[in-house]
């Protein structure tokens, strides 16, 4: 068997392979070719055969190794020219009508070679041809198993000299070129085509197989560079780059890459490292200093700490020239991630952060939604909570979160929102323990300095010095003060308040009751809603509409309020949350657990 063979590029029904091992495999008769498919989903295994290995793939997956046999038909391998001619020239046309005059332009004419009298065929179409390709500016030849200048697995130098200057004849004026999923291997192969294409600019060779880079050329000219799902490992993309002198935009996704061993060489403004295995922000710290990268692609990685095991600290910042990065689908767990990113990106101005596990998380941490909200610890953050704790961790520099536009009110709502759940995160606190809370969110000081600080009303009695928590079995933790405040029963502005404090073991049947006594009013011949503290997105569409769909429980109904209790512009994102207490036998202590300070009850009676 010629061993010669292996790492050479076949197409067996149009399904790509790179030849692996070439001999016996213990336990059958005769010689076989150990293949690597591209689609990796194809083999049967990784190179071995009951127990014995006879090749290693390249590819991780455990299923892109076969054995076949070298008598086994493949695809014919085409030249650069063939595809293309396969690809774009026109296909054969009708023979035009011989009625008329047989002197014609439709006619077929006679002419004379060597005395003898033939019959021109196809000449126009010929030509016609010709001018079709010179024309081509964007050529598209992925999936066509092009081996090279010539239509063989060889590329023999003299050969390939005598060919090589047809390409710059037949279609001069190519600007983007694909030669993805095809025969090549040498990258000396690829460079003599594009050596010939002096407009080219766009390169795409992904889903090839390449042999180690050769020595003694350059890709000039060429500002775009493709290598998707090549396998080539970070060192030989680097080399691979730095034959591209005028490159500034590099694409290498689905390359398996890990770890990114050095810096990039040249000038370099745009990298795209999609689908790849880094976990770590650490694992691309040799990009940190890389002056001229403007926009970085992190998408659909595995990518959940800063620093791996040792996630305390972000040590390491990346240029002020990066504005652009995209860190969607990958494995984001926390807040704290999103505040390391804030300092490690200082620059910037665009982000797409969508689809990490860190938006399935209910907005405050579990134990503290318990204690300061009556609705469910575990309800699941909605698309617009996500989006605005997401900007409010970010400096006013951020501009597009995943593809919106940030709006002046989109940011003043988002940081208002933010500062509201910091202010309950530290009323389930005491002040001892406002330390590590404060360090979980850095912008806090800067947000209180815009707005104003939050509304802070921990659980507890007593003088500021010598407070103490209240016991929940205590007479004051069975108690809830509520601020009842009756508008003008005309429907005029003036409006009455009576505080009192009630016992949770109440019903809202007794509450009433008690409402009523207190402005002599009908008995249930009013509602009471519960002015909340906290806030709920609603889209635009939604509050313009003025109708909302929500869940009803057995204790509360949620309902849109009046514009007016919303934040004052109407294009806000958010709305005060309210409950109005309809009747039921539950006890109130249900309603209000957690709540502490003083419950504000809007009492509307209807106008007449």
């Amino acid at each position: 068997m010629d061993h010669s063979l292996v790492g050479q590029r076949r197409s067996f029904d149009g399904q790509l392979c790179t030849i692996r091992y070439v001999g016996s495999v213990q336990g059958t008769a005769g010689d076989w070719l150990g293949v690597e498919w591209d689609d990796a989903t194809r083999g049967k295994h990784a190179g071995e055969h009951k127990g014995v290995r006879y090749f290693t793939c390249k590819s991780k997956y455990p299923t892109a190794g076969s054995f076949v046999r070298p008598s086994r038909p493949s695809d014919p391998p085409r030249s650069f020219l063939e595809g293309l001619r396969e690809k774009y020239a026109s296909e054969s046309e009708q023979e035009p009508s011989q009625q008329g005059n047989p002197n014609g332009p439709s006619s077929k004419k006679l002419i004379e070679i060597s005395g003898k009298v033939v019959e021109e065929v196809g000449f126009d179409k010929i030509r016609k041809q010709l001018a079709e390709l010179q024309e081509l500016r964007i050529v598209l030849l992925d999936g066509l198993p092009i081996a090279g200048v010539l239509s063989s697995y060889d590329q023999p130098e003299d050969q390939v000299e005598q060919s090589v200057e047809s390409i710059a004849a037949t279609c001069p004026k190519i600007t983007e070129l694909d030669l993805s999923r095809s025969l090549l291997t040498s990258w000396r192969n690829v460079w003599q085509i594009c050596s010939q294409l002096k407009k080219l600019r766009k390169l795409k060779v992904n889903g090839n197989r390449f042999h180690p880079l050769e020595n003694g050329f350059l890709f000039e000219g060429v500002t775009e560079l493709h290598l998707e799902e090549t396998l080539l490992s970070w060192d030989e993309i680097v080399e691979v780059a730095s034959r591209f002198p005028a490159l500034k935009s590099l694409t290498a996704s689905g390359n398996q890459l890990s770890t990114i061993s050095r810096p990039l060489s040249g000038h370099i403004t745009k990298l795209v490292l999609e689908n790849n295995d880094f976990s770590s922000l650490s694992e691309i710290r040799n990009l940190a200093e890389y002056s001229t990268l403007e926009h970085l692609s992190l998408r659909g990685n595995n990518i959940s700490t800063v620093n791996g095991d040792n996630d305390t600290i972000a040590d390491f910042h990346f240029s002020t020239s990066l504005h652009s990065l995209d860190l969607s689908r990958n494995s984001i767990p926390s807040w704290a991630f999103l505040n390391k990113l804030s300092i490690m990106f200082p620059a910037v101005a665009t982000l797409r952060i969508s689809g990490n596990p860190l938006y399935d998380l209910s907005p405050l941490p579990p134990a503290v939604a318990a204690a300061t909200s009556t609705m469910s610890a575990s309800k699941p953050m909605t698309v617009d909570e996500g989006f605005m704790l997401t900007l409010s961790r970010f400096p006013p520099s951020l501009c597009v979160l995943n593809f919106s536009v940030i709006s002046p009110q989109d940011r003043s709502n988002a940081e208002m929102y933010y500062l509201s759940l910091i202010g309950k995160e530290l009323s389930a606190t005491t002040a001892a323990e406002e330390s590590p809370v404060l360090a979980a969110h850095p912008r806090y000081a800067e947000l209180c300095d815009l707005y104003g600080e939050p509304t802070i009303t921990r659980a507890v009695i007593g003088d500021a010095v010598g407070g103490r928590v209240i016991h929940p079995r205590s007479v004051a933790a069975r108690l809830v003060k509520m601020a009842f405040r009756l508008h003008g029963k005309s429907g005029g502005s003036d409006a009455e308040t009576q505080v009192k404090e009630i016992p949770t073991s109440l019903d809202s049947y007794q509450v009433k009751a008690l409402a009523s006594r207190l402005f002599g009013l009908e008995p249930y011949g009013f509602k009471l809603i519960w002015e909340t503290d906290e806030f709920d997105p609603v889209e635009k569409t939604t509050m313009d509409d003025g109708a909302a769909d929500w869940d009803e429980d057995s204790d509360g109904e949620m309902r849109v309020p009046d514009q007016a209790s919303a934040f004052p512009d109407s294009t806000s994102r958010f709305v005060r949350r309210e409950v109005e207490l309809s009747e039921s036998a539950r006890d109130i202590g249900f309603l209000f657990q957690g709540e502490t300070g003083e419950v504000k009850i809007r009492v509307e009676v209807p106008h007449s």
